[in-house]
């Protein structure tokens, strides 16, 4: 089994780091003494953002990613109420960061992209020196390269470690530097280019000893130990993770940083000595300090290396049993799930379960396949080989115990019936995945029909509240403009008494509310200022019209096509009534992120939120979805109850097309 290092090893700990933070070897953070001046005596302004900035990395290193993400979200309303941004866009990767460790990846990745966002803002409008906001968008780099990483997407992962390492060296961070070099030669490890991850690794471990980094010393020589595994130098594997044990016992570290120097140990001892005592000693404390991280993924491994240890004391029954509780826990490391399949299929092989054994061999070949180099096609050939040996053993045993063969000559024969048979399931499985196929493509095409008469739709809702709003205040406008006048001549030629008189006054109060009101309406069909002057003033008008509703707009301001601007409008404008008709909320933030080829916009209200599993959407929300949809949009809800509602919407845009303006009613 190959070793897999956890999310808290290199720069996962590093892109997790605050930019504006002390690096992770003088951390120092009392949780206890924050909360409770939140508590007692609550500050405000930058004192209360600092508060929420540092406990939302204090609790990373307490695991608590519940309270991080609280902390996190709090000093983000707050940072972009005050307008601090580089703060924002720092609590942004934070909160990216807990997502990932909560397991939300999706999530994860849009607060790295709002991060990312708010930087090039800055840049844009900035004449500073960059440092500050490369700094920080080193840091986002490294935590996308992380969830790269554990989703197995290599090629992605390193690409994002590079762009990191580039920008600490350009600025002479060789702390993060060490950091991001570990995390790289990881990386390499986990694809099996076990001479390109020393190097790296090597280049870590000469900048800590230099520069006396003495955890990241000790991170470095836990990932070289299972290296040196590899290159069957088993007592520099020992030797290299008994230091970065005693390293790690002198200081206060993440205990994941012991959990990795005992699953070497563990693994290094079974390969190197053939100690599986020894091996499932360090194993057993590698579990019980995993499960204490409450990481699933880490829980995984761990389970995963006992597994390897009972089968290689042919205890395969409690093998099988392991591997797929690490299944069950976390399978999100491709990695490790080919591990696991295998071990499966092992087990089974022993157990003389042949059919299943097979089925977890199906699932390791189709896995392994996913990587498509040359180095896993060798090793899925290899393992081919191994497993048709292996089998052909269990059927010689099986037939010697029943006596029913005694030749060579019925082994080959049913190695050839095992083969017809597997071709024939190939078959059928290749039938099965071309009318699934059909039956795809078959919905596609109904989907693009529904999108375009959806289209359709929607472009005529648009001219009809143009045509509506245009007919209020034209015509009806118009009619009530003139009874005005007839009222107003009436009163200042004719001899009113005083009753009359009164009665004429509030007929004619009366007139001006329903023109006022008139014009309201014909302004919420076809607003002016969307027209005029596009979508940012529009909504901010419209927010501004409203109590306790906030609006922010980050990036390009340019024009957007005109269809689009008012699909856009249009769901904004639902979404903050549906929250101020049902969600009984203090405060309800609009924000839009505009770039060259995407708009996203997000409504969060701080209301009684509810559970989208067990609620039914309303027609309003299904309406809008039909809408993002026609436009190719993507929209995604997060809500609890209790704990606020929060909707995105991403749009892909085009340049607009000059086109004539719709005419609107005049105020």
């Amino acid at each position: 089994m190959r070793l897999f290092f956890p999310v808290l090893l290199g720069l996962s700990l590093a892109g997790a780091y605050p930019a504006s933070a002390q690096s992770p070897d003088r951390r120092e953070c009392d949780i206890d003494s924050l909360e409770n001046v939140l508590r007692v005596h609550p500050p405000e302004g930058a004192r209360l953002l600092r508060i929420h900035h540092d406990l939302s990395w204090c609790y990373l290193y307490a695991d608590d990613y519940g309270n991080m993400i609280r902390h996190s979200r709090e000093g983000i309303a707050l940072a972009e109420a005050m307008d601090s941004l580089y703060v924002a866009a720092d609590l942004y990767n934070n909160l990216g960061v807990a997502y990932d460790y909560a397991s939300k990846p999706d999530s994860a990745m849009r607060c790295f992209d709002k991060a990312l966002a708010i930087i090039a803002s800055i840049a844009r409008g900035s004449e500073e020196p960059p440092v500050r906001a490369e700094r920080i968008k080193a840091f986002v780099y490294g935590s996308i390269a992380n969830l790269h990483s554990i989703q197995g997407k290599t090629n992605d992962a390193l690409e994002y470690y590079f762009k990191a390492l580039a920008l600490f060296e350009r600025h002479g961070e060789t702390y993060e530097v060490a950091n991001v070099l570990g995390n790289i030669g990881i990386t390499y490890y986990d694809i099996e280019n076990y001479k390109q991850a020393e190097t790296y690794l090597a280049r870590k471990e000469r900048i800590c000893r230099e520069n006396g980094y003495a955890t990241n010393l000790a991170h470095a020589l836990t990932a070289l130990s299972p290296i040196y595994e590899q290159k069957r130098e088993y007592a520099k594997a020992i030797s290299a993770a008994e230091e970065a044990l005693a390293i790690l016992e002198r200081h206060d570290t993440n205990p994941a940083d012991a959990m990795v120097c005992h699953i070497c140990l563990s693994a290094a001892y079974l390969k190197g000595h053939g100690d599986d005592a020894k091996a499932m000693e360090y194993a057993t404390l590698a579990l019980a300090e995993a499960r204490a991280l409450d990481i699933p993924l880490e829980v995984s491994h761990v389970l995963m290396q006992q597994a390897e240890i009972l089968l290689f004391r042919k205890q395969y029954a409690e093998a099988e049993r392991l591997a797929l509780e690490a299944l069950a826990t976390d399978s999100t490391h491709l990695s490790a799930k080919q591990n696991l399949y295998e071990y499966v299929a092992k087990a089974n092989i022993g157990l003389g379960n042949r059919e299943k054994a097979l089925d977890y061999f199906d699932r390791f070949k189709r896995l392994q396949a996913s990587y498509a180099n040359d180095n896993f096609q060798k090793q899925l050939s290899e393992m081919e080989v191994k497993y048709e040996t292996e089998k052909k053993e269990i059927r010689i045993a099986d037939l010697e115990r029943e006596r029913r063969l005694t030749t060579w000559l019925a082994i080959v024969a049913g190695g050839l019936l095992l083969m017809a048979l597997a071709t024939l399931f190939f078959l059928w499985r290749w039938t099965v995945q071309k009318r699934r196929l059909s039956e795809q493509k078959v919905r596609q095409l109904e989907q693009e029909r529904r999108l375009v008469a959806t289209q359709a739709l929607l472009d005529g809702e648009v001219q009809e509240r143009a045509r509506l709003a245009r007919d209020l205040h034209d015509g009806l406008g118009g009619m009530l403009t003139g009874v005005g006048f007839n009222l107003e001549a009436l009163r200042n030629s004719a001899s009113l008494g005083a009753d009359e008189a009164s009665f004429l006054r509030k007929a004619r109060q009366i007139l001006d509310e329903s023109i006022v009101e008139m014009r309201r309406v014909a302004h919420h069909l076809a607003p002016e200022s969307l027209s005029r002057s596009g979508l940012k003033a529009a909504l901010g008008d419209f927010c501004a019209a409203l109590p306790n509703v906030g609006f922010s707009w980050y990036g390009d301001e340019e024009r957007l096509e005109p269809k689009l601007e008012a699909m856009v409008y249009r769901t904004a404008h639902e979404l903050v009534n549906n929250a101020l008709k049902h969600a009984a909320a203090d405060s309800i933030a609009l924000s839009v992120m505009r770039d060259d080829d995407y708009i996203a916009f997000t409504v969060f209200d701080d209301g009684r939120g509810f559970d989208p599993q067990s609620t039914t959407s309303g027609m309003g929300l299904r309406n809008i979805r039909t809408r993002v949809d026609s436009f190719g949009g993507v929209l995604r809800l997060e809500s609890t109850p209790g704990g606020g509602t929060e909707v995105n919407v991403e749009l892909k845009i085009s340049k607009p097309q000059p086109e004539t303006p719709t005419h609107e009613p005049n105020r």
